[in-house]
């Protein structure tokens, strides 16, 4: 595939995911798309509990966390995401990531995300998540995992 030549989704957000390679096109083992980022300065946790995932910083600089590790990176750092952890990340520079998710799963949840159209009702999104295995943590839990201030300083 050339660049450029994915299914690019508008969630109508700072996230644009770019499909590069379906799970039907595999047999299921694994998808993979871009992840194109305006700055992204609030992202909350969520968990995937039907598949694992690896990030792998294009452009731009991000900050991640993962279960209870938090780290910095720039291209060329890679970020593994096991199946069931909680994860987030945010971005003061906006950027690109590629990720691949085993089994497939991750693009499908953006295809399905997209379809709903630039203001999907929270009922729809709680069953798109149901479908996915994706859970987000609850209460003050769930908010925001870091706010970049001071341009990311």
């Amino acid at each position: 595939m050339q660049p450029g030549a994915g299914e690019l989704i508008e969630l109508g957000g700072p996230h644009r995911p770019e499909i590069l390679v379906h799970g039907g096109e595999v047999g299921g083992a694994l998808g993979a798309f871009v992840f194109h980022h305006d700055v992204i300065v609030e992202n909350p946790p969520h968990a995937h509990h039907d598949f694992m995932k690896i990030a792998y910083v294009l452009e731009g600089r991000y900050d991640f966390r993962v279960g209870d590790a938090e780290f910095s990176g720039g291209p060329g750092t890679i970020v593994v995401v096991p199946r069931g952890s909680y994860h987030t990340f945010v971005t003061p520079t906006g950027g690109r990531l590629l990720f691949v998710s085993a089994p497939a799963g991750n693009e499908q949840l953006f295809e399905e995300l997209g379809s709903l159209g630039p203001n999907p009702t929270q009922e729809a999104l709680a069953e798109v998540d149901k479908r996915f295995g994706t859970t987000r943590l609850p209460g003050d839990e769930g908010g925001p995992w870091r706010q970049l201030r001071d341009g990311g300083q």
